[in-house]
C-alpha cells in the first residue's frame, strides 16, 4: 500500500471514529461517548452503584445522557425531575426485555410490558392481591404464624434459653423463608415448613435471581442476538438457570391448583388466575394463560420479597451499629403495646418512632439506587425533558439513591437519623423526597406487602429480641453490596431475649 492510500485509510479511521463518538442534538450532557463501547467505562470502577449513581449527577447534572455501546441511557436525579418522569405517559414505556424475547418470542406479565396487555394484567392482578390481604389488617395472622417460625428458628440457631443465645445469628438467612411465605400465603392458600427441602430450593432460586449480577445478565441484553448462538458466553444460560427452577415448582403447584379447583369458589390468587384463563379462553387468551401466570408470580417474588429482605436485613444492621436508636424503638414498642401480644398494622399510627426509623431505613439503604428502565412512548424521533432531547429507544431510569443522599433535602445524609422523619413545631416532614418504591402507574407491584411486611418483622423482632454485634466481632460494614439490587455484605446478630 503507497503512502497516499495508508493516509486515506487513516482519514477514513479517524473519520468513523469522530461519527461513532458524536452525541445526538440536544442529547444531555455526560461522560464521553467511545467508539464501539459508548460510556461502558464508567461502569467497571469498582465503585458501588450508589456511589457511581450519586457522582454522576454531582458531575453532570439531574439529565444525564451516555451510552451502553451505541444505545443512549438517561439518568434523572432530582425530586422535581423524578417526580415529572414517573408521572409522565410518554415516559411510561418499558424498553423490550432481551430475556423474555428470546424465551417466548413476546413481552409477558406485568412488569416488562408496556401497552393495552400490560394494563389489563396491571389492574387485574393488583385489584385481586388488595383483596387478598395486599395492605390489609389480615395480613397480621399469616405474619404474626411467620414470625413465630421465625423466633423458632432463632433460638435454635443461637442456642435459646438453655445456651444463653450463644450462637450468633444470620437475619438474612432467617428472614428470607418466611417474607416468601407470607406472600405464598397470599398466592397460593398454603405456607412451607422453613426446613423443606422443596421450599430451600425456591428461596435459594429467588435470592439467585434477585442478585443476579450486573455483569451476567448484561451481554445478553445489551446484544441480544448473540444470546441463542453464545447462550453460555452472554450470560443467557446463567440467567436462565436462575428462573428454571423458579419455573419448574410453579408449574406443580399449578398442576396441583387444577386438580381441586372450584372455578365458582377461588382459595386464593392461583385459583383466580386460572378462573379468568378458563373465562378467557376464547377472547384473550394471549393476556391469560399459565406462561402470563408464571410470569406474573415470578415477577410478584420479586416484587413482594426483595425489598421486604434487603430493607429488613439492612434495619436489622442499623440497629446494631446504632443502639440508641434501637433502645428508643423498644421503649416506644413496650408503652405503646406491652409485651402481651404481637404489634398489629392498626399499632402503626401510634408509633410515630418506629415508623420513622422505618423510613430513614428505606432512606439510608436505598436497596434500589436506580429504577426499573423505562423507555419513551412516542412516534416521533424523540420527547423532550427538561430542554433536552431524548431519543425513542432510549433507556430512561430514575436517580433514587441520589435523591435520597442528597444533601440539599436531608441533613447529614450518611447519618442514621429516625428523628428527621418526626414532628418538628407541630409540622411534618415532607416525605415525597422518599420514594423508595417509585411512583406513578410504574411503583412498585409489592409496595404496600413490602411496607407492612417490615412493619410487622421489625417490630415483632424488637419486641421480642434486643440485638448487637456478636462479642469479639468488629462491627460490620455499613456499605452496600449489590449492583442493580442493593444488600447488606454478610454479617451476624448476638440476640438476647429482652426481659
Amino acid at each position: 500500500m503507497d503512502l497516499g492510500a495508508t493516509i486515506l485509510v487513516v482519514i477514513v479511521i479517524l473519520l468513523l471514529i469522530w461519527m461513532h463518538s458524536q452525541r445526538p442534538k440536544n442529547f444531555p450532557p455526560g461522560p464521553a461517548k467511545w467508539p464501539l463501547i459508548g460510556s461502558l467505562s464508567m461502569f467497571f470502577t469498582g465503585e458501588s452503584i450508589q456511589t457511581s449513581l450519586s457522582n454522576i449527577s454531582r458531575k453532570y447534572g439531574e439529565v444525564v445522557g451516555l451510552f451502553n455501546f451505541s444505545f443512549p441511557i438517561i439518568i434523572i436525579s432530582g425530586l422535581e425531575g423524578i417526580r415529572e418522569a414517573c408521572f409522565r405517559d410518554d415516559l411510561s414505556g418499558r424498553p423490550e426485555n432481551a430475556y423474555q424475547k428470546i424465551k417466548y418470542g413476546k413481552i409477558q406479565g406485568i412488569v416488562h410490558a408496556s401497552g393495552e396487555e400490560w394494563k389489563l394484567q396491571r389492574r387485574f392482578t393488583l385489584h385481586h392481591l388488595r383483596g387478598l390481604g395486599f395492605g390489609k389488617s389480615s395480613l397480621d395472622g399469616i405474619a404474626h404464624e411467620e414470625l413465630q417460625a421465625v423466633f423458632d428458628e432463632i433460638d435454635e440457631i443461637s442456642g435459646g434459653y438453655k445456651q444463653g443465645f450463644a450462637h450468633p445469628v444470620n437475619f438474612h438467612d432467617v428472614l428470607g423463608g418466611a417474607s416468601i411465605n407470607v406472600l405464598w400465603h397470599i398466592l397460593a392458600g398454603k405456607r412451607y415448613d422453613h426446613r423443606d427441602a422443596k421450599f430451600k430450593e425456591l428461596i435459594r432460586a429467588v435470592q439467585k435471581l434477585l442478585q443476579v449480577s450486573f455483569q451476567t445478565s448484561y451481554l445478553f441484553n445489551a446484544v441480544p442476538r448473540l444470546a441463542k448462538i453464545f447462550p453460555r458466553l452472554t450470560g443467557y444460560a446463567a440467567f436462565n438457570s436462575y428462573l428454571e427452577p423458579i419455573f419448574e415448582f410453579l408449574q406443580n403447584e399449578i398442576d396441583e391448583h387444577k386438580k381441586t379447583i372450584d372455578y365458582d369458589h377461588p382459595r386464593d390468587f392461583m385459583d383466580i388466575y386460572l378462573s379468568e384463563i378458563e373465562k378467557q379462553k376464547d377472547c384473550l387468551k394471549d393476556v391469560f394463560n399459565e406462561s402470563q401466570l408464571k410470569q406474573v408470580y415470578i415477577e410478584l417474588f420479586v416484587a413482594g420479597t426483595d425489598t421486604t429482605l434487603n430493607t429488613m436485613s439492612f434495619a436489622f444492621l442499623y440497629m446494631i451499629l446504632y443502639p440508641e436508636a434501637q433502645k428508643k424503638v423498644q421503649q416506644e414498642l413496650d408503652e405503646v403495646i406491652g409485651k402481651d401480644r404481637l404489634p398489629s398494622l392498626e399499632d402503626r399510627a401510634r408509633l410515630p418512632y418506629v415508623e420513622a426509623t422505618i423510613y430513614e431505613v428505606f432512606r439510608l439503604s436505598c436497596t434500589a439506587p436506580a429504577s426499573l428502565p423505562r423507555t419513551p412512548v412516542t412516534n416521533e424521533d424523540y420527547i423532550t425533558f427538561r430542554g433536552y432531547h431524548i431519543p425513542k429507544g432510549s433507556i430512561v431510569v430514575c436517580n433514587f439513591c441520589s435523591l435520597h443522599h442528597d444533601p440539599e433535602l436531608w441533613e447529614s445524609p450518611q447519618e442514621f437519623i429516625p428523628e428527621r422523619f418526626l414532628l418538628k413545631n407541630g409540622k411534618g416532614i415532607n416525605r415525597e423526597a422518599l420514594l423508595p418504591f417509585g411512583a406513578g402507574k410504574r411503583a412498585c407491584l409489592g409496595e404496600s406487602l413490602a411496607k407492612n411486611n417490615v412493619f410487622l418483622f421489625f417490630t415483632g423482632l424488637l419486641q421480642r429480641y434486643s440485638l448487637r454485634v456478636p462479642d469479639g466481632q468488629p462491627k460490620p460494614s455499613q456499605e452496600p453490596d449489590g449492583r442493580t439490587v442493593c444488600f447488606p455484605k454478610p454479617y451476624t446478630v448476638k440476640v438476647q431475649m429482652r426481659n
